[in-house]
């Protein structure tokens, strides 16, 4: 991510999104699924057991991530409400 410069776009896009939103944050997801079932695929770049294995213990703890990623961002538009 870093050799594409993806770190330094998503820092401008959440200094963008503050200045319009109050908050932002990135949360990047790696290494994910690409397809359902590898096995209807030709896709020699993958390795399906690896990614089941990667899905298993690393996707549960980024969805968490990304939960209290959202409690976050919203909370202050909650508290505003009353909600």
């Amino acid at each position: 991510m870093k050799k594409m410069g993806f770190d330094h776009s998503s820092k401008i896009n959440e200094m963008l999104l503050e200045r319009i939103l109050g908050s932002a944050e990135s949360l990047f997801i790696t290494d994910t699924y690409q397809f359902d079932d590898y096995s209807k695929y030709v896709a020699t770049a993958f390795d399906p057991e690896a990614k089941a294995q990667r899905r298993k213990e690393v996707f549960p703890n980024d969805c968490k991530k990304a939960f209290e990623m959202g409690v976050r961002l919203t909370q202050p538009y909650a508290q505003r409400f009353g909600e």
